[in-house]
C-alpha cells in the first residue's frame, strides 16, 4: 500500500467520474428528467447552496474525497481479485462497489422515501456507468504508479 498511489489515483479517478457523471447527469434526456421534478418535496433546490456553481464545487470535492477512499479500498482488495488484465480488475471492482453501495443506496431510497423511482432508475443506471469508469481508472493508474 503507498499513500502517494491511492492520492493520485483517487484524485484522477475522481476527476474522471465527475466529468462522466456531468455528461450522465446534464445530457438532454436526464437533465429533462430532473427539470420535472425540481420542485419535489424533499429535494433540496440548488438555490440553497448559492447557485448551480456552489453545487457542482461541493459535489466535486464530495466525489474527490469519496475515490480517495475507494482508492484505499482498492489498495487491500486488488490483490485479491482474481483477474489479470487490469482493466477487467478495475471493471470488477467498479461494478463490486457499485453492488455495495448504490444498489442497496437506492433500495432504501425507495423504501423509506417518497423519492421518484424515475430518478432512483436514472441514479442506479449512471452510478453503475460512474463506479465501472472510477474503477477501471482506480485499477489503472494504481498499477502504472510507483
Amino acid at each position: 500500500m503507498s499513500l502517494k498511489k491511492i492520492v493520485i489515483s483517487g484524485l484522477v479517478a475522481g476527476l474522471v467520474s465527475f466529468f462522466v457523471g456531468s455528461a450522465l447527469y446534464m445530457n438532454p434526456f436526464v437533465s429533462e428528467i430532473y427539470a420535472k421534478y425540481s420542485d419535489w418535496p424533499g429535494l433540496r433546490p440548488m438555490s440553497s447552496f448559492g447557485g448551480l456553481g456552489n453545487w457542482l464545487l461541493l459535489m466535486l470535492f464530495g466525489g474527490l474525497f469519496s475515490t480517495v477512499l475507494l482508492a484505499f479500498l482498492y489498495s487491500y482488495t486488488e490483490r485479491g481479485i482474481g483477474l489479470k488484465p487490469v482493466w477487467q480488475k478495475g471493471l470488477f471492482f467498479g461494478v463490486l462497489y457499485w453492488l455495495v453501495s448504490r444498489l442497496p443506496g437506492a433500495y432504501y431510497m425507495w423504501l423509506m422515501y417518497t423519492y421518484p423511482n424515475i430518478l432512483n432508475i436514472v441514479e442506479l443506471f449512471n452510478g453503475l456507468i460512474g463506479s465501472m469508469v472510477a474503477g477501471l481508472v482506480l485499477a489503472i493508474l494504481y498499477k502504472k504508479l510507483k
